[in-house]
């Protein structure tokens, strides 16, 4: 009887264990995630609006070597409450890095001959709001999709170096820029791991559809792959 009243509190005890385990998850959580972002962006606009600079300046390249990047460094904060094990609301900011082209060419002006170098950026970054669906798989592993809205902001950057080898009838340096604010959504979708009760290290795949504009470099969806930790109060 004592046997069996000793396996019967074992068993209470672990089952309580596991149930104050799995509420431990629930309530304010904030967390940072870091990862690789790519633009879905054309390169004949870059290529195009650089020649136009060029065109502008009076330069005639003569031969010019350039490069174009699209993917770049996304990291981001995140702040979120967790209602039940299948539902949370969470909000953030995220930079997802820039889209870059670079020109470095040589050639003539009207009086002489120079260079003519070109950087061409375009970067989002923004704050997001998001409803989030959870599907345990275990006491530890979980499913998670996101869906939400980012309020997003996209720098575009123009700088020239131009040079003469004599003087210089050309525009020399130039560095310029300006911001656009655009409304988007977007989802993701990931898997969870729970570490030490309080910790969860999630990795996850998110779209921004349609990100940017004509003025920005063109709208293109925005795909990031992110790992993350987050802290459960």
């Amino acid at each position: 009887m004592k046997n069996k009243s000793a396996r019967f509190a074992a068993a209470l005890f672990c089952l309580a264990a596991a149930q104050t385990a799995a509420a431990a998850e629930l309530g304010f959580y904030i967390g940072g995630r870091v990862g690789q972002s790519s633009k879905e962006q054309p390169r004949d606009f870059y290529q195009t609006f650089n020649e136009e600079n060029q065109v502008f300046s009076f330069f005639t390249p003569v031969e010019d070597q350039t490069s174009f990047d699209d993917s770049d460094i996304a990291f981001g904060l995140v702040a979120g409450y967790r209602f039940t094990q299948y539902f949370a609301f969470e909000g953030g900011y995220t930079d997802f890095g820039k889209v870059e082209y670079t020109s470095h060419a040589s050639g003539n002006f009207p009086l002489e001959a120079g260079t003519f170098n070109t950087k061409i950026q375009s970067s989002t970054s923004g704050i997001s709001f998001a409803a989030i669906g959870t599907l345990p798989l275990s006491r530890d592993w979980e499913l998670f999709a996101r869906g939400g809205v980012l309020f997003a902001n996209t720098k575009f950057r123009l700088v020239i170096n131009a040079t003469g080898t004599q003087f210089i009838p050309a525009p020399g340096d130039f560095d310029d820029s300006f911001n656009q604010d655009t409304t988007e959504t977007f989802a993701s979708m990931g898997v969870g791991r729970r570490i030490f009760e309080i910790y969860e290290l999630r990795l996850e795949y998110q779209r921004v559809f349609d990100s940017g504009t004509e003025n920005t470099g063109g709208a293109g969806d925005l795909d990031t792959a992110l790992l993350g930790l987050n802290v459960t109060f």
